[in-house]
């Protein structure tokens, strides 16, 4: 009898624990899909749960997502260039059109046009919305803006700057943040947008002259965000304008402001060449762009694509975002907003991408403090010469000269050669 029961357990124990293998086998049978790209954690905890109810709901199967973060737009390209041929996801999620021409030209995607492909415009108001190959397609549009903290200015009785040069008047000076053109691909289209929309001499000039305004530069768009959500900078700059319609859904005294220059971001996607799962990949794209995949992109708090979508029907069917989407926007679908654009050439922005990127970090961040330095003196000296010249003294040559040193500051960034240019024009007037 003992025998029996002896065999018996050991059979049922090495049943058990050939069966397991089988057990894990199918743990471990889920579909994999990897993102990589620089969208806000809202978008991507949004779209992670619809496409694995989608997925679970339409192949009975799980899918596991990985999403890579490693910082803004072009740290992100940098990420798919460190991997080379082998990249560690399939799908590039989110940056505007320029990051996607680099990965374009430098052969990193591979075309794909998801199912409805056509409810996406092709370009809206001269600029480009998705590439004609389906290299990438945007599935988020959104305008470069301004935030601002209406609570604050109205304390500190500053009126809110409406355009670029207004933003350079001093009585701004301290209270506006932004980060870098490197950190946040939105900051590099606002260096973009001055060097195209005023000319490249006069561009650089402006972006000198906004970076003495700052009153620090913050970590990422994110951080600038929260910095004027809570009040701590009145003015941030180079914000995604759906920012502005999330802060205040949360609470917060915010506004989002259109400069008298900007363009449209598309907020575009697209498939990785060699990427290790991409039939699932291709699932995802298709369900991204249906309607259920972008009122999951609406409820992270981006604006939407397809041209068919109403958000006041959306309302109704208890889509939340939809309500702060058409309050934010003021009309029931993204591509009904007149607007004007700058007249901006995405072939030039792709092809000196790295370029702007690396004078910013060299000749504006890394010489932040000598930047402001040298511009303080020469409005010290300007103002010395108006009050000489006020007093009727003759100031012909100071004016000369405190004029080349303005020039050396803004259009030459010659950082040194304007302060003892102001030097000597504060000389000048000692000497009369």
């Amino acid at each position: 009898m003992n025998k029996r029961i002896l065999t018996a357990t050991f059979l049922a124990v090495f049943s058990i624990a050939f069966l397991i293998p089988a057990f894990a086998t199918d743990a471990q049978a889920a579909d994999k899909l990897g993102w990589i790209g620089p969208v806000y954690k809202e978008l991507s905890d949004s779209l992670m749960k619809g496409f694995k109810e989608y997925y679970k709901k339409t192949y009975n199967k799980d899918v596991d997502i990985t999403f890579v973060h490693p910082g803004g737009w072009p740290v992100c390209v940098d990420k798919l260039r460190a991997w080379g041929d082998k990249p560690d996801a399939d799908i590039f999620l989110g940056a505007g059109a320029p990051a996607h021409e680099v990965l374009k030209k430098e052969g990193r995607v591979i075309p794909y046009k998801p199912k409805d492909w056509d409810m996406v415009p092709a370009e809206w108001n001269g600029m480009k919305v998705k590439d004609d190959t389906g290299a990438w397609t945007c599935f988020s549009p959104w305008i470069v803006t301004n935030l601002y903290n209406e609570k604050v200015l109205k304390a500190l009785k500053l009126p809110p700057p409406k355009t670029w040069r207004e933003l350079m008047n001093p009585i701004y000076r301290g209270n506006i943040v932004q980060t870098l053109p490197y950190a946040s691909g939105t900051v590099h289209e606002v260096v973009e947008i001055l060097l195209q929309g005023f000319g490249e001499k006069e561009g650089w000039a402006m972006n000198r002259l906004l970076a003495a305004q700052l009153a620090r530069f913050s970590t990422g768009s994110t951080d600038t965000t929260h910095l004027v959500s809570r009040g701590e900078a009145p003015i941030g700059i180079a914000q995604p304008q759906m920012n502005a319609m999330v802060a205040r859904k949360d609470g917060y005294p915010v506004r989002d402001l259109l400069p008298d220059k900007t363009i449209l971001v598309p907020e575009a996607v697209a498939l990785l060449k060699n990427s290790p799962n991409e039939a699932v990949g291709k699932i995802f794209l298709d369900w991204l762009f249906s309607m259920e995949g972008q009122k999951y992109v609406l409820e992270g708090g981006y604006f939407v694509a397809r041209k068919d979508i109403n958000f006041t029907q959306w309302e109704k069917e208890g889509v939340v975002m939809a309500k702060h989407a058409k309050a934010a926007l003021g009309v029931d679908n993204f591509w009904d907003l007149k607007v004007e654009f700058v007249k901006y050439d995405l072939d030039l922005a792709a092809k000196r991408w790295d370029e702007v990127n690396k004078y910013y970090e060299f000749e504006i961040y890394r010489k932040w403090g000598e930047l402001k330095s040298s511009l303080f003196l020469i409005e010290e000296v300007e103002g010395e010469v108006n009050a000489a010249k006020a007093a009727k003294m003759n100031v012909k040559k100071a004016e000369e000269k405190i004029k080349e040193a303005r020039k050396l500051f803004e259009y030459d960034g010659n950082y040194a050669a304007a302060r003892l240019a102001a030097t000597k024009a504060r000389s000048l007037l000692v000497a009369k």
